[in-house]
């Protein structure tokens, strides 16, 4: 159901008469200094050259052609160690391949072909539900058993890359009938429950007397008992969690009573200078331990009785628990059988002991009371129930379930729909309710109809050959969406698309403005910087919890994802320079994260902007920890995958990966061996050397930061650590402060690199030999605008790629 087209007719490359007077100057160009190495008998780096004649006739000649012109551009081609052509020749060649190679492109464009069919990934199809139907996906996720998108170029929303298979469709299938269940909810709003347990709580406020219910009173005893066993209400967890999605208030008073007692935290495996903080977590016994999840967390004052009211949106079957976070470890039996005799002389051990004889004098979280009501709805029926079937009569007819329906398909297939477009399905569904007799079931089963249409799954555009080049205002809407929320378009911009003033450049432009503020942006720095910077990969191979007690007791894995995310958003938000990527004085940290950094004067929770110093090593993306802990494997540093993450992320030059028969880099375990040792051992051989000259010197210059990204200046064994390096222009580096400085001289390098990420994001499609004058435009105009990141959006957005099919 994927069509990927692409139709170059090859005589368009064909460059003319233009260069038909000059020399050949490229065929002895690549003789006598390429393919030695690219040609018949060799190919380093999977680069075959003999087969070019200088006249870009195919696709494959023409971008093998603008490979060459990069990297002598770039100076990277030929290696330093072989025979060199004369600046001279150099010149010739570049000017007559830039000549050849733009009138080739101005050609092409006549009949480029593109992604015409691209289906939406998970995160986008999440994102649409959402939208579609205006409901709360804190706990809903109908696309939890479909496969992993694989990502093309990088990124995971890449036509070419998201394939449908018979087991994508049959999700699909679960997936609409999912969410036709949880948007359609006729009738009256769903009754409201109140469970509560311990003392009553006063409905004008305050507590009120105990409850007469001994086993009520018992369980909110229970919490101090148990230590950190779950607190829960019986009744509710008898009932399955709470009958209907919704809102619910979750309220309980709780007080801390002798955090420090004469136990010493040594037994209670329990520290007793922290105050003690109960937690709340949400859990389903339908969907198992995948649904448990912590939702708050509160300090307990000492011997003050406070109250705290939560408020939660639940799915229906969930229930909740109350925990004492931070008490003592380990089983409450343990406690009596192996800590309390050494406290007690009349306690009997080994033999069972009373709890009384713990109670009292050990430090206890008192729960007096706590109670869950709901749900509570802003309105009822839901909006996204009202909003395509409105007012519904007593008895609704089958017109009315027309109107519903081709009322959601407007808005699901994001472009206007005509009843006779939409028979299919109208049919389908007036079937159904003739053979049912239920208008609700056959409501039910048209949305699903809707749901599994090609017209919404995919971000359908004509074909490029049967009509207009250029977007229509619908797609383009759809196409910007998409793009910068990673969803479906809101009403301001179907307006626009509906009067066609998307079309006009200041209208696109202001569109693009009030998106960007909208919260809903954020699925650009989740999505588009989660993989262009390979955040995603964090976690994937945590650190060693014995050795790395920090990391897991500070949650930094979690503010290193902040830190980064935060400082995307304010480049974005405040149009900063994107050069702000490579250094910058300042970034957003936590306490937590300050600590880890080793700067001084950031305390709490909340992240702030701190100014930096140099001695801070921490200017720009190179010194966050998220990228240092994601370019590490959980016990060693890295430095063949950070040289390569900064060669693929900053500089556009990805190395080819490396030969199936080349053994990895082994860590010397003993630590006799300097990460540097093993590498050049690594580097000598012949097959690996060509990658690696241009890897190993970013690679080790970033080896002052270990692998969870905290500074140091020697290794575990007292060995010293070398972060010089000489790229293969000639340019020494050392350390981070070099590769910065390496960077910067280069501004235009990075700009290309970051503007050709946006746009294979933004386009959803690989980029082509025809999309290079663009992407040359903007990364010359990028200069005169300052580097403003916003500035490179708006850009990209209104090139002739972006608004082509």
């Amino acid at each position: 159901m994927r069509k990927f087209i692409l139709t170059l007719v090859t005589g368009l490359l064909i460059t003319g008469t233009m260069n038909a007077d000059k020399p050949d100057l490229i065929r002895p160009f690549l003789e006598t200094y390429c393919i030695k190495c690219h040609g018949e008998d060799k190919q380093k780096g999977d680069r075959r050259l003999d087969h070019l004649t200088g006249n870009p006739k195919t696709l494959d000649e023409a971008e093998g052609l603008q490979e060459i012109l990069d990297q002598l551009n770039l100076a990277e081609m030929p290696p330093e160690d072989e025979t060199q052509p004369k600046p001279e020749e150099t010149r010739q060649v570049v000017t007559y391949l830039t000549e050849v190679l733009d009138q080739a492109r101005e050609n092409a464009r006549e009949n480029r072909g593109k992604v015409v069919l691209r289906r939406l990934n998970r995160t986008e199809y999440l994102n649409t539900i959402r939208d579609l139907f205006d409901l709360k996906m804190v706990d809903f996720d109908p696309t939890v058993t479909f496969p992993p998108d694989d990502p093309t170029e990088g990124f995971d929303n890449v036509g070419e890359g998201l394939v449908a298979s018979g087991h994508l469709l049959q999700n699909y299938l679960d997936a609409a009938r999912k969410v036709a269940d949880k948007a359609i909810r006729p009738g009256p709003e769903p009754k409201m429950i109140h469970y509560q347990a311990g003392v009553k709580i006063d409905p004008n406020g305050g507590l009120g007397e105990a409850s007469s219910d001994k086993e009520a009173r018992r369980d909110a005893g229970r919490m101090y008992i148990k230590f950190r066993q779950p607190l829960g209400l019986r009744l509710l967890d008898k009932k399955r969690g709470v009958p209907a999605d919704g809102e619910y208030l979750i309220r309980f008073s709780a007080k801390a009573v002798r955090r420090k007692s004469r136990y010493k935290d040594s037994d209670l495996r329990y520290n007793s200078d922290e105050p003690m903080r109960l937690s709340i977590s949400i859990d389903s016994r339908d969907l198992g331990a995948t649904a448990h999840r912590i939702i708050g967390e509160y300090e307990i004052p000492d011997n003050e009785l406070i109250e705290v009211e939560h408020r939660v949106w639940l799915e229906k079957g969930f229930t909740f628990h109350l925990h004492w976070a931070n008490g003592p470890n380990g089983s409450f039996k343990r406690i009596m059988r192996k800590v309390l005799p050494k406290y007690n002389k009349d306690a009997l051990y080994p033999a069972r002991n009373p709890p009384e004889m713990y109670i009292g004098s050990g430090p206890e979280l008192h729960v007096r009371s706590f109670e869950i009501k709901g749900p509570f709805f802003d309105q009822w029926p839901m909006p996204g129930f009202a909003r395509y079937f409105p007012d519904p009569p007593a008895n609704p007819n089958p017109d009315y379930l027309d109107a519903s329906l081709i009322r959601l398909a407007n808005q699901a297939f994001r472009r206007p729909v005509s009843p006779s477009e939409l028979k299919p399905y109208l049919d389908l569904a007036r079937q159904y309710l003739a053979e049912k007799e239920d208008f609700w079931a056959a409501a039910h089963y048209g949305v699903r109809a809707i749901l599994t249409s090609p017209r919404f799954l995919y971000l359908t555009e004509s074909d490029p050959g049967k009509g207009p080049e250029t977007l229509d205002a619908y797609e383009l809407a759809s196409r910007l969406s998409y793009f910068l929320w990673s969803s479906m378009p809101d009403d301001q911009l179907k307006k626009a698309a509906s009067s066609g003033k998307i079309l006009e450049p200041d209208e696109l432009r202001s569109q693009v403005e009030r998106m960007l503020k909208n919260p809903k942006s954020q699925a650009l720095a989740d999505n588009f910087v989660g993989q262009w910077l390979h955040l995603r990969k964090l976690g994937e191979m945590p650190p060693d919890p014995e050795k790395n007690k920090a990391y897991y007791a500070e949650n930094l894995e979690h503010a290193m994802l902040e830190e980064t995310r935060h400082f995307f958003n304010h480049l974005l938000s405040e149009n900063r320079n994107l050069l702000e990527f490579i250094d910058s004085d300042y970034t957003f940290l936590n306490g937590a994260l300050a600590r880890h950094y080793g700067i001084p004067g950031v305390n709490g929770e909340g992240f702030e902007k701190v100014s930096l110093l140099p001695e801070h090593n921490r200017g720009g993306l190179l010194g966050h920890g998220s990228i240092l802990t994601a370019t590490s494997n959980g016990v060693e540093t890295q430095p063949v995958v950070r040289g390569v993450w900064i060669l693929e992320n900053l500089l556009g030059t990805p190395p080819n990966p490396p030969p199936p028969d080349i053994d990895p880099i082994e860590p010397d375990t003993r630590g006799v061996s300097t990460m540097r040792e093993l590498m050049e051992k690594h580097r000598n051989n012949p097959t690996c050397f060509e990658c690696h000259r241009k890897i190993d010197p970013l690679g080790l210059s970033m080896e002052k930061y270990d692998h969870v990204g905290a500074w140091r200046d020697r290794y575990a064994k007292r060995l010293p650590i070398d972060g010089s390096g000489k790229m293969p222009d000639g340019t020494s580096i050392d350390g981070p402060a070099g590769i910065k400085q390496y960077l910067k001289a280069r501004p235009g390098q990075f700009t290309r690199c970051l503007t050709e990420k946006l746009f294979i994001y933004a386009l959803g499609r690989r980029l082509s030999f025809t999309d290079r004058d663009d992407v040359d435009r903007i990364v010359n105009l990028m200069p005169k605008l300052d580097y403003g990141l916003q500035e490179l959006i708006m850009q990209v957005v209104a090139s002739e790629p972006f608004r082509s099919k």
